[in-house]
C-alpha cells in the first residue's frame, strides 16, 4: 500500500486563511479536506442587543471586500422587521453602489489573485515585472470603483450613508454625473477585461451541481428577487426550509445544502439561473464558444468578467434615469418584528435574517457566499484530483489552488457565524 499526503498549510491569493489536505492511496484519492482556520469573529453573538440603527454599520465590519453587500442585505433586513418602505430612488442608489462594490471586487480578485495562476508567476508584483502597463489598469479600475462607490455611500470602504429607509446625504445632479462619466470612462477596459479572460485556458473539469442564484425573470438581479435554483424557485423568507447550515470539526466555516444537494453560488451561479447577459457581453461570450449554463468550474472567473461589462451598462442606465435625491424622514411603522434581507455579494447569495423587540436586536442569523460555496469546493475538488492523482505533488497542488481561487472565496465572511454557546 502506497500512501502519499499533499498539503498546503497556507492557501495564498484569498482573502483570509485556510488550507488543504489531499490524502492518496494506491493512486486512489482517499480524502480531501478544506480547512478554514481563521479566527471565529462572533458578529451574530454581539449584534445581539443592538439598537435597529446600528445593525447595518455593525454588519459592515463583517469584511472590508463585502462591505456594500452587507450592509444592504442588513438594512433590508432591518426594512423588511419593521415594515419601512423606501422610494425608488433610494432603491437604485443602493443598486448604483452594489454594481461598483461588485466591479471592485471583481477586478480585485481576477486581476491581482486569479491571473499570476495563468500567466506562469506567482504574484502581481511578478505579472507587473511582465506587463506593467496590465496592472497599472488594473489598479485605475479598482480606484476608479472605489471612487464610485464613494460619491455615493460617503466612503469606499464600510459606507455611512446605508441607513434604514433612506440614502442619509444629498445626492446632486453633479454627483450623479460624476458616476455616469467614470462608468462610461472604465467601460472600454471592461470589454478588454471580460476578452482577456474569455481567452484563457482554464482546468476542463466539469461536475454537474445546483446552483442558486437571486432571481427576476428578466435581469440579473443583485439587490432583490427570489431564490432560484435549476430546478426550483421560492421565497427569500422561507430560506430555511431549504438551506441546512452545520458545522464540521476541522474547520471555522460552516458548510450547508440546498434541498440535500451542495450547491454553488457566485457569478457563474448567477449566470447559470438568469441566462440575461445583454448583448455586449453575450456576443463576447460566443465569440470564444462560450454559453450557459455550464458546469465548468473555472468559468467563475470569466464570468466574473462578463457580469462587470452587464453591471456596467446598467449601472449607466439606471443613474441617466435619475434625478437629484434629497433626504427625509422616514416612517417607522412598527419598532418589532422579523425581517430578511437576501442580496447578491460579489460572492454570492448573502442573507441577514433579524428579529427586533421594542428597537433592539434580538436574533442574527447571516448565510454568507463563501460559506455556502464550501461544501462544493470540497466536493469539486474531490472531483477535479480524482482525474488527475497520477500526476506529480506540485501539480496536483498548482491545478486545487486554481479551483479554491476561481471561488474568490472571502474566509472572513464565512468565520463570521460561529456563535458562542
Amino acid at each position: 500500500m502506497v500512501e502519499r499526503r499533499i498539503r498546503i498549510e497556507e492557501i495564498t491569493k484569498i482573502e483570509g486563511h485556510a488550507n488543504l489536505t489531499i490524502e492518496i492511496e494506491d493512486e486512489n484519492l482517499k480524502r480531501v479536506i478544506f480547512g478554514v482556520h481563521e479566527g471565529s469573529r462572533y458578529f451574530e453573538a454581539f449584534m445581539v442587543g443592538k439598537s435597529y440603527k446600528y445593525l447595518p454599520e455593525l454588519a459592515g465590519r463583517i469584511c472590508g471586500i463585502c462591505t456594500v453587500a452587507h450592509e444592504i442585505a442588513s438594512v433590508r433586513a432591518v426594512e423588511d422587521a419593521l415594515g419601512i418602505e423606501i422610494s425608488e430612488e433610494v432603491e437604485d442608489l443602493r443598486k448604483l453602489m452594489l454594481i461598483s462594490s461588485h466591479i471592485q471586487s471583481h477586478i480585485l480578485h481576477l486581476y491581482f489573485l486569479a491571473l499570476p495562476d495563468y500567466r506562469n508567476v506567482e504574484s502581481i508584483i511578478e505579472l507587473a515585472n511582465k506587463n506593467v502597463n496590465l496592472v497599472k489598469k488594473a489598479f485605475e479600475l479598482k480606484e476608479a470603483s472605489n471612487y464610485m462607490t464613494e460619491l455615493i455611500g460617503g466612503r469606499a470602504v464600510q459606507p455611512c450613508t446605508i441607513v434604514p429607509g433612506k440614502v442619509s446625504k444629498r445626492i446632486g445632479k453633479e454627483t450623479i454625473e460624476r458616476y455616469i462619466k467614470k462608468m462610461k470612462d472604465i467601460y472600454p477596459f471592461l470589454l478588454d477585461t471580460a476578452e482577456l479572460f474569455l481567452s484563457l485556458e482554464y482546468p476542463k473539469y466539469e461536475r454537474e451541481s445546483e446552483y442558486v442564484a437571486l432571481w427576476d425573470g428578466h435581469s440579473i438581479p443583485l439587490y432583490k428577487g427570489e431564490i432560484a435554483t435549476l430546478s426550483s424557485i421560492f421565497d427569500p423568507h422561507q430560506y430555511q426550509e431549504h438551506i441546512r447550515e452545520w458545522v464540521v470539526e476541522y474547520s471555522s466555516a460552516k458548510h450547508s445544502l440546498i434541498d440535500g444537494r451542495d450547491y454553488m453560488v457566485g457569478a457563474l451561479a448567477r449566470l447559470n439561473i438568469n441566462r440575461n447577459l445583454r448583448e455586449e457581453a453575450r456576443e463576447l461570450a460566443e465569440r470564444y464558444g462560450v454559453r450557459f449554463p455550464s458546469n465548468r468550474i473555472a468559468w467563475i472567473n470569466l464570468a466574473q468578467a462578463l457580469e462587470n461589462v452587464y453591471f456596467a451598462l446598467e449601472a449607466i442606465e439606471i443613474a441617466e434615469n435619475l434625478k437629484e435625491y434629497d433626504p427625509h424622514k422616514i416612517n417607522i411603522p412598527r419598532v418589532s418584528g422579523e425581517g430578511v434581507g437576501v442580496i447578491e455579494a460579489p460572492r454570492g447569495l448573502l442573507i441577514h435574517h433579524y428579529k427586533i423587540k421594542n428597537g433592539k436586536c434580538t436574533y442574527v442569523n447571516i448565510i454568507t457566499p463563501t460559506a455556502m460555496n464550501t461544501e462544493n469546493v470540497e466536493r469539486n475538488l474531490k472531483g477535479y484530483i480524482s482525474q488527475i492523482v497520477s500526476k506529480n505533488d506540485e501539480y496536483i497542488k498548482m491545478e486545487a489552488e486554481k479551483i479554491i481561487r476561481a471561488y474568490d472565496p472571502c474566509i472572513s465572511c464565512s468565520v463570521h457565524v460561529t456563535r458562542i454557546m
